[in-house]
């Protein structure tokens, strides 16, 4: 599929829309968790810090005995911290005392959710827990005497307030914002850098595309003047190639390989000694063999030029019949590749309604006689049935059109199959 410019600067936006989203996604969720980390220190450092009026050593002796005399007191530490509950375990991680502020009953069901691990190395355990809109840290701290012997186990429901939520919410809403933003920035910015690079590409690729079409001119001018023949020959039988190509629905790249094998079916000619190729009279035997090796030369000069490769199948055997009786192989029928089976219809074609210096050119009715006595037998009949449809028209567009014309028209043919862009007009 060809690509316009106004397709391609869309296909290059929305290629883009679609980076920016991806980065955004990847980008926004790691931006998120690294966010939410912070926020996991920040929030478990404050928790840790109020729970270290529990890890004292001198409460060892207090966890030996009944702690619910000392209930007082942590009744008293609950009402003057941010804790809303507190629980205290012995070295056996039995619960010992539970204390909770009037109105957290109703966290104990998301607290029973997240049972901690306890562990006798000092390792702190927490979850978050949110209970609505807000925030709880559940901590719990193992208490350590003098000796470093793990003594009981301090846990704790730490209400984080209102505007530390919302502060963190805040950050965790701009970093996003940010890098969504600077991405799209990113993207927008590049937009134009990358279309300011596709088309110096494109320039670059029309001079290259021109400098092709250029050599195809001088090769195909050259093989005309060697063969004493016109330029206009090689222009007319590659339009009619196309055009037919077109009517049978033929790929592209089909029809790209028939336009440059078109133009150049007799660049073998340049290697057939002029005595032979210029004779005015008939052929002997001899010369005639000699003549034919004119296929293998043109396959020969093309194959050193990656652009000129593809017109291999038309440059070598496009002097293969149907029946079997053609040169160089003697390939018959569906044998021969398509494109030397179509272009054999129109080489024909031009060579009857054209004017030679030894013959007057055929009407268009005497030459279609011609064409159909051969069907079957020089001509593929189901190619030579699609050229009876269009033969009329690239007849009366073609045939005695001046070599301006023929060279514009070819030119906007080129373009349109061999450009990678088409311009928008």
């Amino acid at each position: 599929m060809k690509l316009t410019t106004y397709s391609l600067n869309r296909l290059i936006a929305t290629r883009l829309l679609l980076v920016w989203l991806t980065l955004s996604t990847i980008l926004g969720a790691t931006s998120y968790y690294l966010e939410y980390r912070q926020i996991d220190t920040f929030v478990f450092n404050m928790a840790s810090v109020a729970a270290k009026h529990f890890n004292k050593p001198e409460n060892e002796t207090a966890f030996q005995g009944d702690l619910n005399q000392h209930r007082p007191v942590v009744e008293t530490f609950l009402n003057e911290s941010r804790f809303v509950g507190i629980r205290l375990f012995g070295s056996d991680k039995q619960l010992k005392l539970e204390s909770w502020k009037t109105g957290a009953s109703g966290l104990l069901m998301q607290i029973g959710k997240h049972q901690h691990v306890f562990s006798d190395a000092y390792v702190i355990h927490y979850n978050k827990i949110w209970d609505n809109d807000n925030l709880y840290v559940q901590v719990l701290i193992p208490l350590l005497s003098s000796n470093k012997n793990t003594y009981g186990y301090f846990e704790g429901v730490y209400a984080v307030d209102t505007v530390t939520v919302s502060t963190f919410q805040q950050r965790l809403l701009v970093s996003l914002l940010t890098v969504v933003v600077v991405i799209g920035l990113a993207s927008f910015v590049l937009y134009p850098v990358i279309l300011s690079l596709n088309r110096e590409a494109t320039n670059l690729s029309d001079e290259l595309l021109q400098s092709n079409l250029e050599l195809l001119q001088s090769l195909g001018s050259a093989i005309a003047k060697r063969d004493s023949d016109t330029d206009a020959h090689n222009y007319r039988v590659t339009l009619y190639a196309i055009r037919l190509a077109e009517a049978m629905g033929m790929r592209r790249a089909d029809i790209e390989a028939l336009i440059v094998g078109a133009f150049l079916h007799d660049v073998g000619k340049i290697g057939i000694p002029d005595h032979i190729l210029l004779k005015p009279g008939r052929l002997t035997t001899e010369e005639f063999e000699i003549m034919k090796t004119h296929v293998i030369h043109g396959s020969q000069i093309i194959q050193y030029s990656s652009w000129l490769q593809c017109a291999h199948d038309v440059v070598l055997y496009h002097h293969e019949k149907f029946d079997g009786t053609g040169y160089p192989h003697g390939l018959s029928g569906k044998a021969i590749p398509l494109n030397p089976r179509l272009f054999a219809v129109v080489d024909v074609f031009d060579a009857l309604t054209s004017k030679r210096p030894y013959k007057e050119p055929l009407s268009l009715a005497e030459a279609m006689g011609i064409l159909r006595e051969g069907s079957g037998q020089h001509f593929d009949p189901d190619i030579l049935a699609n050229f009876e449809k269009i033969a009329l028209s690239v007849y009366g567009e073609f045939c005695q059109a001046e070599l301006s014309y023929l060279q514009r028209i070819l030119k906007i043919s080129v373009y349109q199959y061999f450009r990678t862009v088409q311009r928008s007009i």
